[in-house]
C-alpha cells in the first residue's frame, strides 16, 4: 500500500477529528450528524497505526538489540512534539480546573509526569485533562505491546480469531464496568470505559491487526478495482445509515461499526485507490496529522475565540481557518523542534548504543 494512499486516509482522520472539535458537530439536521460522526476519525487513525506498527514489525528479527531499537525510534519520533505541546498547554491554561480532572482540584505534579511518559492513559482523571492526549496515551500502550502482539498475532487466521474472542469479552466487560461506581463524576467515567482508555479503543486495533493480514494476503485477488469501488460504497452506504441514525448496520455499538466499516474500506483501498480517497490535499493533511491532532485543540481555544457569525456557516469558517492554521503550526513545528530534536537525541544519546 503506497504511503500517498496511507496519507490521505490519515488526512480524512485527522479532518474528521478537527471538524467535530470545531462545533459543527452540534448543529441541527444532517450537516450537524455528518459532523459529530467526524470523531470517529480517531477509530480510522488508530487502525491505520495498528497496520503501520505491525508493517514496521515485519522488517526487523525479533532479538533483543533490534526490538530495543524499534522501541527507540518509535518513541523518538513521538516525544519532541508531543512534549511541546504539552507544555505549552501547560503554560497557557495553568494548572487550574478542566472538566475532565473531575473532582481533582487542578493538575498535579503526578498528573504531568504521567502525561509525559505516556502514562495517563491508566488514571481516568489523568488521560483527558491535558491538551486532549487521550489518543497518545492509548497509542504509546499499543507501541509498548506491539513487538508482543506480533508475536502471538502471526496470521490471518489469529487475528480473525483474536477478533472474534477479545472484542465480544470486552464488550461483556464494557458492560458491566459502566455500573460500576468508580468515579464520584459519572460522565467522565462512561466516557473513559466507552471511549478514551485503551481497553475501549483494542478492538478498533485489532481491526487493523485484521486489515494487515488482509491486505498482506490480497495480492491474490483478481479484480482489484471493482473491490476497491464496490468496498468504497458499501462503506459510505453503511456510515451514512449509522449517520442517520438508522439501525442498519450495528454491531456492538456505534464506534466498532464505523471502526468496521473504516477497516472495509482501508482494505479496498489498499487494492487499488480511487482518487476521490487518495488525493494531494487528503495527503498534505495526513502526512502532517501528528502535528496537526496536537495542535488544533491549542488553537481553537487560544486564537479562534472571535465569532465568525452563528450556525454552519460561521462554524465552517472557524473549521477552515483552525485546519489551515493548525496544519501551519504543524509544518513549522515538525521542521523547529521535531526533526532538530530527533537528530540530537539520535546523535548525542543514542549514538552507538543500539
Amino acid at each position: 500500500m503506497d504511503s500517498k494512499c496511507i496519507n490521505s486516509l490519515k488526512g480524512i482522520g485527522i479532518l474528521g477529528v478537527v471538524l467535530v472539535h470545531c462545533g459543527l458537530g452540534v448543529q441541527d439536521g444532517i450537516l450537524g450528524s455528518i459532523a459529530a460522526s467526524g470523531a470517529r476519525g480517531v477509530q480510522l487513525l488508530f487502525i491505520i497505526n495498528a497496520f503501520l506498527i505491525f508493517n514496521s514489525l515485519e522488517k526487523i528479527e525479533f532479538n533483543r538489540k533490534q526490538i530495543i531499537a524499534w522501541y527507540k525510534r518509535k518513541f523518538i519520533r513521538l516525544i519532541p512534539l508531543y512534549w511541546f505541546f504539552t507544555i505549552l498547554h501547560l503554560l497557557v491554561f495553568g494548572l487550574g480546573e478542566r472538566y475532565y480532572l473531575g473532582t481533582l482540584p487542578s493538575v498535579s505534579p503526578l498528573n504531568i509526569l504521567c502525561n509525559m511518559l505516556f502514562l495517563h492513559g491508566f488514571h481516568p482523571y489523568y488521560i483527558g485533562s491535558i491538551n486532549a492526549n487521550w489518543f497518545m496515551a492509548d497509542l504509546a500502550i499499543f507501541y509498548v505491546l506491539a513487538p508482543l502482539l506480533y508475536k502471538l498475532i502471526d496470521s490471518l487466521e489469529k487475528s480473525v480469531i483474536s477478533l472474534l474472542i477479545i472484542t465480544p469479552l470486552g464488550y461483556i466487560l464494557y458492560h458491566f464496568a459502566l455500573g460500576w461506581n468508580v468515579l464520584e463524576v459519572k460522565a467522565i467515567w462512561t466516557d473513559y470505559v466507552t471511549i478514551l482508555s485503551f481497553l475501549a479503543e483494542f478492538p478498533i486495533i485489532l481491526l487493523g491487526i485484521f486489515a494487515y493480514f488482509m491486505i498482506k494476503e490480497s495480492h491474490k485477488w483478481k479484480n482489484k478495482g471493482v473491490i476497491s469501488v464496490v468496498t468504497l460504497m458499501f462503506s459510505l452506504f453503511c456510515m451514512v445509515s449509522l449517520i442517520m441514525g438508522k439501525q442498519y448496520f450495528i454491531i456492538f455499538n456505534y464506534i466498532f461499526s464505523f471502526g468496521v466499516l473504516f477497516t472495509v474500506l482501508f482494505i479496498g483501498q489498499a487494492q487499488s485507490s480511487l482518487k476521490c480517497i487518495n488525493n494531494s490535499l487528503f495527503a498534505l493533511f495526513g502526512k502532517h496529522s501528528y502535528g496537526i491532532y496536537l495542535s488544533h485543540t491549542f488553537l481553537l481555544s487560544t486564537i479562534l475565540n472571535e465569532n465568525y457569525g452563528g450556525g454552519v456557516i460561521g462554524a465552517f469558517i472557524r473549521y477552515c481557518i483552525v485546519v489551515a492554521g493548525a496544519l501551519l503550526i504543524a509544518v513549522i513545528a515538525e521542521k523547529m523542534i521535531e526533526q532538530p530534536a530527533i537528530r540530537f537525541i539520535n546523535k548525542k544519546i543514542f549514538s552507538g548504543n543500539d
